[in-house]
This record gives C-alpha cells, structure tokens and sequence, in this order.
C-alpha cells in the first residue's frame, strides 16, 4: 500500500494511515479483494472514515462539474497566492481563472490528496467510485485504431502498448509515440499523435494538454469543441486540427467545413473569435496581449487518418472462391469528362484509355468510370450469353434485383477517408463469431459509402438505378428521374453495353463531391443470371484491394475495395 502524507481536514480529523492509504491505493486502482475487504471494515467502524470518504466522493462530483479540463495541476495552482494562474506553477497556462474558485473545505481536502501523492488527475478519481462499486462510469469514448502507439508512462518505465476496442472514459490519453484514434459514442473521431496528452470531456469536448489532434466532428452530431491551455475550438460539421507546443502555443488547422476559434487568453480582451474556413490556419500565443497570427495551410501537418488493420478472411474453397472472386487488379482510374456526356449506350464520347477488362470467353467485363462537376458515369461492354434477361420484380424484390443480372458497383466518396474505405457491415462480425465494437458501428452508418445496383428489367423494358448505402450495402429503390441510364443489347445477341450518368446530389455528394487528385474506393461486381432471368448463376468481381484476405465479400467490409485515382 501506499504511504501518503497526511493533511488535517476541516474539524481537526485525521485519517488512520491505514485508511488514508487503502484510500490512495483505491484512487490509484490497485485494491485487491483483500484490500478492498479492509476498506469496508474500516468505512463499516468509524462514523469519521464514512464522512472522510464520503467528503470525497461529494467533491468528486464537483470537481468532475467544474475542473475536468484543467487537471490536478491546474486545479492546485488556483490555490496558490493570486488564484488566478498566472503566479501559481512556473509554465501554466495563463487563463486558468476562469474557473469558479473552490469552498475552503474542498481547497483542504483536495490539498490533503496532492500531498499524498495521487496524481492521476480526475481520472483517479473517477477510478474510486468504480473500484467500489459506487457507481459506473459510461464510456465516452473507443480506441478504434493504433498504429505504434504506446501509453506514456512514468520516467524510466516501459511505455505499455496502446489496444485497440479499449474503451475511454471521462479520462486523458498520453501517448508517447505512434497514432490512436478515438471514437466517441456522439460519433466524433480525434486522431491523436504522439507524443500528445488529451482528456475527454464529454462526447463533444476534448482538452488537448499537449501535442496533436485532428477532430473529425460528425455530420449528424452536434458539433465538438476542442480546447487547449491556449484555445478554444469548435464546430458543427468538418474536419480541423491543433497542435500544443511545449510553449503552449496552439496552432489550429482546418480541413473541410468551417470552426470558430478564440484564444483563451483574451478573453474580456475585447478581441472576438475569429471563424476559420477550409484551408486556413491560426497560431495562437500564450501572451495575454498578442493576437491570433495567420499560417501558412499545410495539408502534411497532421497525421489525419490511421492505417486500418487487415481484415479476418474465411475459408476459401472453390465454390465460396466464386463468390467473393479472383481479382488481379487493384485500381482504376476515374478520369475527367471535357465533353458533354450523352447517354445513349454507344460510347464514342468515352475515353477508354484507363479502361480495364475481366473474365474471359462467353463471359467478360470491360469497363471505366469518369467524372466532372455534377455526375458519376459509368460504362461497360458486357459479355453475357443470356444478356438482359432480369426478371426479378422491382418493387417487390429490390433486395435481390442482382440475382436475375446487372453490374453492381461499390463506391466510396468520403474525400476523408480516401483509401481504403472504412466500414464493416454487421454481417463481417456475425460470419466471423465476434461483436462489433461501437467505434465500428459509428464507422458503417458513414453516408458517404454506396452501392450502385444497374439492371435492365425485361418485363417492363426499363432501366432502373438501386442505391444502398451502409451498413448492409443492400440496395434500396432511387427514383427514375434522380439518374439517366440505358442498356443496350449488342447485335450479336452474346451481350450488352451499359451507360449511366448519376447525379452527386443522388449519391449524397453534392456537398463535397470528388475532385482531381482524390483517391478513393471503388469495386465492380457483375451478375449473371440464368435463361429465366431470376436466378444467379455466376459473377466476375474485379478492382479489389490485395492487401485484403481473400474471403471477405465485398457487401462485408469496404476496406476491400480497390483504389479510383480521379483524374
């Protein structure tokens, strides 16, 4: 156990040094059942050591209120001569007067825990009331990816390496090395960079103590707010970025949508926060009386995005090995439309130079993509001895259209992201035996990511559009007039050619739609049904990641489709 020195709280008591240090010893997480066993017969005994313990507790919820940014540190430097931050430690942040001060009581008591020598921060002490059974604490937050990360430890000590799916509470992160990425349950994504320290506030809050984070603030949330010992950053939707230095400067950086930034500082300065945009920057100074300073925007300043791990393939024998494929190439190249795009299933205003080809004899697929500022097309030449035959009905059976033949195409326009795509369908988990971990399932509900279904319904003699989106990837009806598409059989009667232009705004794109120089993800699948057009009977699948297993479908994970380089 642990030795603390002890401090005299209000009304003169002074805990048992055993007390005192099964108190510590909870703090820090180190209580065994014997231990624990220990506490609670002490606590049981003395009317005091309750009302010592339970003081805390009541100062917990204070604290946990008022100073959760701010750390021990912070907190002990408002008790210092002057209150205000600027004449307590050498090297803290100015600023830190705007918290609200303690009662005395509750200035002796946390005194009395300093001293002792816990220095977890709010995180210890959110850790008694767990290590107890007080109470729980809800998981703010998700380590969904790491990249040669370690966990800062104590001078001298191993750093502990950083797992992936570990859940994050009301807590700070310090990494020595490597990148995380955290997920929080509002749908949010902080990378962080190391050596960096962050402290979760809530789902929408971070203080960034020091080093480099990039938030990722989601579409349908609402908003987060960043702040480090120099500044306050917040948003509704977009990506930014901030770096603390060792001077505590705070660079701020950001990437798509808009922020408000403000140095905390100045506040009561008269100076208003300044409203950054895409593709600006600002440095702000711990110098109470300089202003905001314009940077130069570096798109290589931060590392905004994780490497995923490798997907878990299946088995894969010869009838499986059908179904998810044999692809041998991992890119395509999705060029630029100069000319007006008629759709008409003849092809002589396509530049084919980037085109691919796949399958061979009866059966085959040569095919390209290209783009310009409001459509996606997409063309082929099909060979198909039983072309255009699709029966299945599509009002009725829009989930399984593909079974009667068609080309289904998987796209991702998540200009974040890029490559490879980021989502796994609740399918990958439930094939493979395992859960999905909720940074997971934030990840699959990314609008951004699509499946295009194309089919020529013999019945009817109409082409019809199916869009799906994750996290099924299964398709679901468009309305005829949000795409332009035809089919046409070649006069040979063993295939078909197929032409569609598809607006962004249907895609869900028309916000941010691809540029030249993107890379993003893409893979094709084409179906091939039998003579009565409602039953599968084959497929060729191609423009796939290779550094994928084999035994992923592409419906499962979209980190298996291949690269589409705009140009």
């Amino acid at each position: 156990m642990t030795t603390p020195r002890i401090v005299p709280l209000p009304g003169g008591f002074r805990p048992d040094p055993e007390l005192a240090a099964l108190v510590a010893d909870c703090i820090d997480g180190r209580l065994d059942a014997t231990a624990v066993a220990q506490l609670e017969a002490l606590l049981a005994a003395d009317p005091k050591a309750r009302k010592y313990y339970l003081d805390t507790l009541l100062l917990d919820a204070a604290l946990d209120e008022q100073f959760s940014a701010a750390g021990v540190t912070g907190m002990v430097d408002m008790l210092a001569p002057g209150g205000g931050g600027a004449a307590g430690f050498a090297g803290e942040p100015v600023g830190w007067g705007r918290f609200r001060p303690l009662t005395r009581a509750a200035a002796a008591i946390l005194l009395a825990v300093v001293v002792g020598g816990v220095g977890g921060g709010l995180a210890a002490w959110q850790a008694v009331k767990a290590a107890v059974g007080i109470t729980s604490v809800t998981p703010l937050a998700e380590i969904s990816r790491t990249r040669l990360a370690a966990i800062a430890g104590k001078p001298g000590s191993t750093p502990e390496p950083v797992k992936k799916g570990r859940a994050i509470g009301r807590e700070r992160l310090a990494i020595a090395s490597g990148a995380v990425e955290l997920a929080t349950r509002g749908g949010h994504l902080i990378v962080l960079e190391g050596p960096s320290e962050l402290e979760l506030i809530s789902e929408r809050e971070a203080f960034l103590h020091r080093g480099k984070a990039v938030v990722r603030a989601a579409d349908a949330g609402d908003g987060f707010t960043l702040e480090t010992p120099t500044a306050a950053m917040s948003c509704t939707t977009g990506e930014f970025a901030a770096n603390v230095d060792a001077s505590l400067t705070t660079d701020v950086q950001v990437y798509t949508g808009a922020i408000v930034a403000s140095g905390v500082a100045k506040l009561g300065s008269g100076q208003f926060p300044d409203r950054l945009v895409a593709g600006e920057a600002r440095r702000f100074s711990p110098l109470p009386d300089m202003p905001p300073e314009t940077l130069a925007f570096s798109a290589e300043r931060f590392v905004r995005r994780v490497p995923d791990d490798t997907g878990i393939g299946m088995p894969v024998n010869v009838a499986s090995g059908d179904k998810v494929g044999r692809p041998r190439l991992e890119s395509l190249v999705v060029t630029h439309a100069v000319e007006p795009v008629t759709i008409d299933g003849v092809l002589d205003d396509w530049k084919q130079d980037h085109w691919f080809r796949a399958g061979g004899g009866a059966e085959w697929i040569e095919g390209g993509m290209m783009f310009d500022a409001d459509n996606l097309y997409v063309a082929a030449r099909v060979g198909d001895p039983l072309p255009m035959r699709n029966s299945v009905d599509p009002q009725l059976d829009s989930q399984i259209v593909w079974h009667g033949g068609g080309l289904q195409i998987f796209f991702s326009g998540d200009r974040v992201t890029g490559w490879p795509a980021d989502a796994n369908t609740p399918s990958y988990y439930v094939n493979r035996k395992t859960e999905a971990p909720f940074a997971e399932r934030i990840k699959a509900e990314n609008p951004r990511l699509v499946t295009l279904m194309m089919i020529h319904h013999a019945p009817t003699k109409t082409d019809h559009l199916f869009l799906g989106r994750a996290p099924s990837f299964g398709p679901a009806s468009v309305a005829a007039e949000s795409f332009s598409g035809r089919f046409e059989r070649h006069p040979d009667g063993r295939g078909y050619t197929v032409e569609y232009a598809i607006p962004w705004t249907t895609l869900g794109l028309a916000d941010d739609p691809p540029q030249a120089g993107d890379r993003l993800a893409t893979a094709w699948e084409l179906h091939f049904g039998d003579e009565t057009g409602r039953l599968w009977r084959n497929q060729i699948i191609e423009i796939r990641n290779q550094r994928e297993p084999p035994g992923i479908f592409l419906f499962e994970r979209a980190a298996t489709w291949g690269r589409a380089d705009f140009r």
